[in-house]
């Protein structure tokens, strides 16, 4: 493994688990499978160009940091896991949290070029 992919592997786990996000959510967002996903965490594959300017619009953060995440390393990592299911019962159908309205309104803004 490169030292870019083992930067950038750790990278968007931290930010990921900064910003409370699960896998699967940021998979969805990117329009891929939660497994295709965890092989950029991972470090298997590395997402191309245009997938990490959608992560950074995700994220809030400039896409520099995934072009050169060795620049980056002040992020600080979380140590805590994401949770894998936002709620139980239909009670929260329909309820998005703010860290998920966040997410969809960088996703559209990402995609639309905004």
């Amino acid at each position: 493994m490169s030292e870019y992919y083992a930067d950038l592997r750790k990278m968007l786990r931290a930010v990921r688990l900064a910003c409370g996000f699960t896998q699967k959510s940021v998979a969805a967002a990117l329009g891929i499978s939660r497994s295709a996903y965890t092989y950029y965490e991972s470090g298997h594959t590395a997402p191309d160009i245009p997938t990490l300017k959608v992560l950074a619009a995700v994220f809030g953060l400039p896409a520099e940091c995934f072009l050169y995440p060795e620049q980056f390393t002040q992020l600080e990592t979380a140590r805590k896991r994401a949770p894998k299911k936002v709620g139980q019962g239909i009670s929260h159908i329909g309820l998005l949290s703010e860290e998920e309205r966040a997410l969809i309104a960088r996703t559209r803004a990402a995609h639309t070029g905004r």
